[in-house]
Order: structure tokens, then C-alpha cells, then sequence
């Protein structure tokens, strides 16, 4: 008999309320769940530094997959993943977002910077708890990056996406709405999944030992990938189809009840292998 071992959460969406603070339903599910021997993992968009005070506040030191699967941290905090993007490509998206007048944030280890002040800095700082670090977009493009994001009201982020999809000189790079006011540049064949995979592999877990919960496009991957996936009731259409459980929203605690029923499963030993 083998148990579910590797939790993967999403942050925003899901573990978090619309505020952006944590349901304490959901922190005391996560604390339980690892008594119970379950390792937990976030898993988010985000860049890793916006995501450890989360960690810390549920007295853990990871795992994280962070930046879309980019960049993945172990339980000891050690980095077992990091891709960025070619060179070519951070170009051709700083040219483009020099051109449309585009606020460009780039992520790069534990370092996030802004391409510009103004009410989109102030709408990513106010979410994330980030502290902004203004680079100028040309310095940007000779820096190496895990993964750029343009922030931008929904029917300009549509546009921006359409644009990017019709490109064949990316080289696979991988474009994903983790919000609807957020286009990501990931490198290429890069998705949570992928980050969730090399976490598991990592532990030596296959996709049965592995449980996920999410809300949005940018989890698709990863709940496709894992034999236990789960939805918030607040989750995109298209993530609710592909889950095998639908818990409650993310303002009501769905995280604690699906962790809920993760705990039980393994008492009762229901999952084989």
C-alpha cells in the first residue's frame, strides 16, 4: 500500500483569500497535514521571495515551485530546478514591451524588479508584499531572467497574449495567464506541472503519491499531471473540468477540506498502488 506523500498548493486563488492573507482554517489543515507525515508544497506564479514569509508563517522551509515551475526549492531550502530564458527571447519581450509602453517585471532567484513606478508597481507590490527594485527595461534586456511577466488591464493582457501566441521565433517559450492581468514568459516546455514533477521525482514520489489543488490556467498542468487533483469552488471553468474533487471557495477554507480528505484517505488506507 502506498499513501498520498506531496501536497502541491497554489498561493493566490486558492490558499489565499481575496485580501491575499491566508483562511487560519488553512493554516492549522497544513500543519495537521504534516504531522500526519505529508510533505507540503507551494506552488505559485509567484517569484520564491514573495512566497517564503507564507512558508515561514506555516513553520516550514519548503518545498517551493515557484515562478510557474521555473525555479524549485527541496524541503532543506536547496535549489533542485532553475531554467531561464535565452537571451534572444528576453529581447525580443523587452523590445516589444519598450514599444507598447508595457510595466515589465523580471524574476531572477530570489530578486524581482520593475520596469517602471506607477499603479501597476503599486498593484503587484500591494498583492505580493513585494518591495519594488526599478530597472530600467534596457537594463532588463541584458540580464538573465527565470521569467518576465507584463501586468496590464484584461483586454491589453488578451492582445499581448494573441500577439506573443502568433510569434514563431520564441523557441517554445511558454506564455501563460497565471491572472487575468497577468501575461508570464516562462522557458520553453516550463509549467508548474513540470516544477511539480521535478519536486516528485526529486523525493522519488510517482504521480499516485501525489496530491494538487488549484485555480487557474497556470495550474492546469500540474492537476492534469497528479492522480489526487482538486479545485477550489472559485476556479476557472477550465480547471474545474479537469478535477476530480471540487472543494469550497478559497474565502471559505476549500484548502483545509481538501487536506482534510487527504488525511483520511491515508488513515483508512485507501490508496494503492
Amino acid at each position: 500500500m502506498l499513501s498520498i506523500k506531496l501536497l502541491a498548493c497554489d498561493m493566490d486563488g486558492t490558499f489565499l483569500r481575496g485580501d491575499r492573507t491566508p483562511h487560519p482554517e488553512n493554516i492549522a489543515a497544513v500543519k495537521a497535514l504534516v504531522e500526519s507525515g505529508v510533505t507540503f508544497c507551494l506552488a505559485s506564479g509567484r517569484g520564491i521571495g514573495t512566497m517564503r514569509p507564507l512558508l515561514a508563517e506555516l513553520g516550514l522551509t519548503g518545498p517551493i515551485v515557484s515562478s510557474n515551475g521555473a525555479h524549485v526549492i527541496n524541503q532543506q531550502g536547496e535549489v533542485i530546478f532553475d531554467e531561464v530564458l535565452a537571451p534572444e527571447v528576453i529581447y525580443d519581450i523587452v523590445d516589444y514591451a519598450t514599444t507598447h509602453d508595457i510595466h515589465l517585471n523580471r524574476y531572477f532567484g530570489d530578486t524581482i524588479t520593475f520596469s517602471k513606478p506607477g499603479p501597476l508597481a503599486d498593484l503587484y507590490q500591494s498583492r505580493t508584499g513585494c518591495e519594488p527594485i526599478f530597472v530600467e527595461l534596457q537594463e532588463i534586456r541584458q540580464l538573465p531572467a527565470t521569467k518576465l511577466l507584463f501586468v496590464g488591464a484584461h483586454d491589453d493582457i488578451a492582445e499581448y497574449a494573441e500577439h506573443f501566441h502568433r510569434q514563431t521565433g520564441l523557441q517554445g517559450t511558454s506564455i501563460v495567464r497565471s491572472e487575468p492581468d497577468y501575461l508570464e514568459f516562462l522557458p520553453a516546455g516550463i509549467n508548474k506541472g513540470i516544477g511539480f514533477q521535478k519536486l516528485a521525482e526529486h523525493m522519488e514520489l510517482k504521480a499516485h503519491q501525489c496530491a494538487a489543488i488549484g485555480d487557474w490556467l497556470n495550474d492546469f498542468e500540474m492537476l492534469e499531471w497528479v492522480e489526487h487533483s482538486a479545485c477550489v469552488g472559485n476556479a476557472h471553468h477550465e480547471i474545474q473540468a479537469i478535477c476530480k474533487t471540487r472543494v469550497a471557495t478559497n474565502e471559505q477554507a476549500g484548502v483545509a477540506e481538501f487536506i482534510t480528505s487527504i488525511i483520511d484517505i491515508n488513515k483508512e488506507g485507501i490508496v494503492t498502488a
